[in-house]
């Protein structure tokens, strides 16, 4: 019985690291520029995975006045 228990134990951590392991991240900050393409706002990392980073990258730049924001992921 403890080796049926064991072994179990061990299948279960093995199938969650390999499944943790894939896993599509990135660091990502919000960039705002000015017209002149000059950084007003650098942003601040931090990091997106899966859906979340695909929302990201496939955002649309964000324009204020002549400040444009745009995502930026590392």
């Amino acid at each position: 019985m403890k080796k049926i228990t064991l072994l179990a134990v061990a299948l279960f951590l093995g199938v969650f690291l390999i499944t943790s392991c894939q896993k599509d991240c990135k660091n990502c900050k919000a960039v705002t520029k000015d017209s002149s393409g000059n950084i007003v706002d650098p942003g601040t990392d931090s990091e997106y995975c899966d859906v979340s980073l695909t929302a990201k990258e496939n955002a649309e730049p964000v324009t204020v006045g002549s400040n444009t924001t745009t995502w930026v992921c590392q």
